[in-house]
This record gives structure tokens, C-alpha cells and sequence, in this order.
């Protein structure tokens, strides 16, 4: 996977797994807003390592957040 691959699909299952944990933002003022899309891409980052199915890198992702 290319750095801008990488980037792409990191961005995408961030975003999913932030809309999946809060119920899509619902209730959340801006600083939650932030701090849990921080907390959703610092989950990203830490569960890649090379040649990861995109399914079970979001699965990874998601437990690691939920």
C-alpha cells in the first residue's frame, strides 16, 4: 500500500469508526466532537501493519475504541 493509499483508507475507517462509536456524533459538543475523532485515528495508526485486510483493520480500529 502506497503512503497516500495508506492515508485514504486510514481517513475512511477513522471517519466509520467515529460514526459507528458515537451513533454518528449524536450528543457530542465540539471538544468531544474532536477528542474522540483524535482517539479514532490514534486506533487507526496503532492497529495497521502491512498487508492488513481493510475489514480487519476497521475491526481492529473499532475494538480498540469501543
Amino acid at each position: 500500500m502506497t503512503e497516500q493509499e495508506y492515508e485514504m483508507q486510514a481517513a475512511a475507517i477513522a471517519t466509520a469508526i467515529w460514526e459507528i462509536s458515537t451513533g454518528n456524533g449524536r450528543d457530542l459538543d465540539d471538544d468531544l466532537h474532536d477528542n474522540h475523532m483524535q482517539n479514532c485515528q490514534a486506533a487507526v495508526a496503532n492497529t495497521y501493519f502491512g498487508d492488513i485486510d481493510i475489514d480487519a483493520w476497521q475491526s481492529a480500529a473499532l475494538a480498540v475504541v469501543s
